[in-house]
């Protein structure tokens, strides 16, 4: 049996729209978990009216993002984990069967993922993992912090296993990175479709868009990770924080120390930041002061003229 866990906070008219999809699938071996943060009664009464059969729980006291994404999937008494944000749907009736399809016939895989529909107020497109992505995660499944294209965890199933797998309620921005994470460390195996099995709602709402590009929560999120997975044994890891936090985030040598980067990587990388940021102000200098001459060029064209 599939367990579909869903957290929801005061999106009723989401919520009815995944539920449509839900109970519209093709494979019908699952249950139905809810776990509704809202401040306001509208899920409730949905569910009461029009879908008896979930499991549903109201918190009088909302958990939060992650805590709320737990709950739900605690609920889940099935072999088969499929966590469902209440802003994203199956894109159509076969979706639910063939993420387990990718499951049954892949034993050995911890998890499986799809491609996505990503849906936008104005438009939609389709988004999947690239070749290189699969071989690298399939060679070591720590490149995964190079790059997540796994995706959201809507187009993600999971085994249950002996022990539940659930978010990490320390981590943040890459709270989608920290579940995989650690599935992937119970086993590296995975399966995978390009196929869009499942829709994404894309909105100024969502959680990530809450963070600035330089914000230090998301600093802090992959140096936890870091640390957790002990990364730095992976010399690519090293490679990539280095050049993708400690330079971004301005971080010094005493930070890379702490974090087991040697000083000749450090200072590689810090030598070619320096090396881009002189680069682009100089081009920057030049083109404002092109401007300006070129102009005047134009206007003693013109005197010349008359």
């Amino acid at each position: 049996m599939v367990s579909i866990c869903i957290p929801c906070y005061n999106n009723r008219d989401e919520v009815e729209r995944l539920l449509r999809s839900i109970y519209s699938q093709d494979y019908t071996d699952f249950e139905v978990n809810l776990s509704d943060d809202s401040t306001d009664d509208g899920t409730e009464k949905l569910v009461t009216a029009c879908y008896p059969q979930v499991h549903y729980r109201h918190n009088e006291k909302p958990y939060g993002h992650i805590f709320n994404w737990n709950a739900a999937i605690r609920m889940a008494e099935g072999e088969y984990i499929k966590i469902m944000f209440s802003d994203d749907w199956f894109t159509d009736s076969a979706s639910l069967g063939a993420y387990v399809a990718l499951l049954d016939a892949n034993p050995d895989a911890v998890l499986a993922f799809s491609g996505s529909r990503q849906v936008t107020q104005k438009n939609h497109y389709d988004r999947c993992a690239e070749e290189g992505f699969i071989e690298r995660l399939g060679s070591d499944y720590r490149n995964l912090f190079l790059g997540n294209q796994i995706g959201a965890p809507s187009a993600v199933i999971y085994r249950r296993g002996s022990e539940l797998t659930l978010f990490d309620e320390q981590s943040n921005w890459a709270s989608d990175m920290f579940l995989y994470f650690d599935l992937f460390e119970k086993c590296p195996a995975f399966a995978y479709t390009r196929e869009p099995l499942v829709s994404i709602g894309v909105h100024e709402n969502q959680y990530t868009e809450s963070f600035s590009e330089k914000d230090m929560r998301i600093y802090n999120d992959y140096r936890y990770m870091y640390t957790k997975y002990h990364l730095q044994e992976s010399a690519a890891c090293r490679e990539y924080f280095t050049e993708r936090f400690l330079m971004k985030y301005r971080m010094g040598y005493r930070e890379a120390k702490a974090l087991g980067i040697g000083r000749k990587l450090w200072m590689r990388k810090w030598i070619a930041e320096r090396g881009a940021m002189v680069q682009s102000f100089a081009g920057s200098r030049l083109s404002r002061l092109g401007h300006p001459h070129h102009g005047i060029e134009q206007k003693g064209e013109k005197e010349n003229e008359s």
